[in-house]
């Protein structure tokens, strides 16, 4: 299965638990597929693990929980970590990892704005689809951030 470098970095790096076997199963079986206009395939299909029977949505080639409608997140508070940005051109998705560590759940906030929470619910970081046709991907203006440190790669 090819995949991209997105799917690698950052959806099989934060989510674990996803087996590559299930996003095959759902791509080569989908229950429902949509073209995007960026001319990526989101699929849709159910995987079965730990003995229970789930929905999942194979989005380029990866497996999630889909939610039909956006979803309010609680707000737990952030501890203090680095925060990181990763754009991914291939995918045109904006990665921002406000936390480091696992994902156990992906909620589907806005279309195309994806909310990673780990096991205790705290949002650990978002994807945003189509991130260089929604917003200025040039310039990073940072207002009354407490910055100590600021590293560009």
């Amino acid at each position: 299965m090819k995949t991209t470098r997105y799917f690698e970095e950052q959806v099989l790096r934060q989510r674990p638990y996803i087996e590559r076997e299930w996003c095959r199963s759902v791509i080569e079986e989908p229950v429902h597929y949509e073209v995007q206009d960026d001319g990526r395939i989101r699929f849709w299909g159910a995987v079965i693990f730990a003995g229970r029977n789930r929905a999942a949505h194979a989005k380029g080639g990866h497996a999630r929980r889909r939610r039909d409608s956006p979803q309010r997140l609680p707000r737990p508070q952030l501890q203090a970590t680095d925060m990181k940005l990763h754009y991914y051109a291939e995918t045109d998705s904006l990665c921002i990892e406000l936390k480091a560590g696992p994902s156990v759940e992906t909620r589907e906030i806005a279309s195309g704005v994806n909310a990673d929470l780990d096991a205790d619910g705290t949002m650990i970081g978002l994807d945003i689809d189509g991130a260089s046709t929604g917003l200025d991907l040039t310039t990073l203006e940072t207002v009354a951030l407490p910055l100590t440190r600021m590293k560009a790669a």
